[in-house]
C-alpha cells in the first residue's frame, strides 16, 4: 500500500499538523518563560513579609504583557488557519506592544494585587476572607483577559481608562464571556495538578488556553459586542 503523495510534503497534512503543535507548544512556552519569576519567587518564598509580598508583585508584572502576546498568537494562528510562521519573533513583539499600549492597566493591576496580597497574609486563615480574596483575583483576572482581548480586536480609545470601560461593558453585556474564560483557567489549573501528566500538559495550556478564550468570546457575542461599543 503505497503512502499518499501530499502526506509527507511541506504544506502535507502531517506537516500542517506538526507546525500546528509546534506553534501551540512554543507560545506555550514563551508565556511560561514570562510567568517564570513569579513562579521560581512563589516556590522559593517561606513566610510572608513585607519584601516577599512586594517582590511577588513585581515577579508577576511580565505576566500580564504575556497574557497579551499569547493571546495575539493563537489569533494569529486562527486567522491565518494554521502555522501563522515567526512565533517567536511575534510573540515578543506582541509582548512588548502589549506591555507599552497598556501599561497603565498593568500598574493598576499590580496595585490590586498588592492589596489582595496583604488581605491575605493578614486575614487569609479565614473561609469568608479566603473567599473574597479568590472572587476579587478571578475578577482582576477576567478584567485582564476582557482587556487584552478588547485591544486585540483593534478598538481605539484615547485613554486607557476608555479601553478599560469598553471591556467591562462587553464582558457585562456577554457575562458567559468571562464566566467561561474564568471556567478555562480554572480547568487549565487544574490540568496541572494531574499527576505524571501535568507538567507536560502545562507545556501546552497556555495556548489550548487562548484558544478556548478567543472561540468562546466569538461563540457568544463579546467579540460583536466590543467591536459594537468600540465605534
Amino acid at each position: 500500500m503505497g503512502v499518499p503523495k501530499g502526506l509527507f510534503a511541506y504544506d502535507g497534512r502531517l506537516s500542517r499538523v506538526l507546525l500546528a503543535v509546534f506553534q501551540c507548544f512554543a507560545v506555550s512556552a514563551l508565556f511560561l518563560l514570562t510567568a517564570l519569576p513569579a513562579i521560581v519567587l512563589d516556590q522559593a518564598s517561606g513566610r510572608a513579609s513585607h519584601a516577599a509580598i512586594w517582590l511577588g508583585v513585581v515577579a508577576a508584572l511580565p505576566i500580564g504583557p504575556g497574557v497579551y502576546a499569547v493571546l495575539a498568537g493563537t489569533r494569529d494562528f486562527i486567522a491565518e488557519g494554521g502555522y501563522a510562521g515567526a512565533v517567536f519573533g511575534r510573540f515578543w513583539r506582541a509582548f512588548a506592544t502589549g506591555a507599552v499600549r497598556l501599561r497603565r492597566l498593568w500598574a493598576g493591576t499590580a496595585v490590586i494585587e498588592l492589596l489582595l496580597a496583604y488581605n491575605a497574609a493578614l486575614y487569609g486563615s479565614g473561609d469568608g476572607a479566603f473567599l473574597a480574596i479568590t472572587a476579587g483575583g478571578a475578577l482582576v483576572a477576567a478584567a485582564v483577559i476582557a482587556v487584552c482581548c478588547v485591544a486585540l480586536q483593534g478598538v481605539t480609545a484615547e485613554r486607557p481608562l476608555e479601553l478599560l470601560t469598553v471591556a467591562l461593558h462587553a464582558a457585562a453585556a456577554r457575562p458567559l464571556a468571562p464566566l467561561a474564560w474564568l471556567a478555562v483557567l480554572a480547568a487549565a489549573l487544574a490540568a496541572t495538578q494531574l499527576p505524571v501528566f501535568g507538567p507536560n500538559l502545562a507545556l501546552f495550556l497556555p495556548a489550548a488556553a487562548a484558544w478556548a478564550v478567543l472561540t468562546a468570546n466569538r461563540r457568544l457575542g463579546f467579540d460583536r459586542k466590543a467591536a459594537e461599543l468600540g465605534r
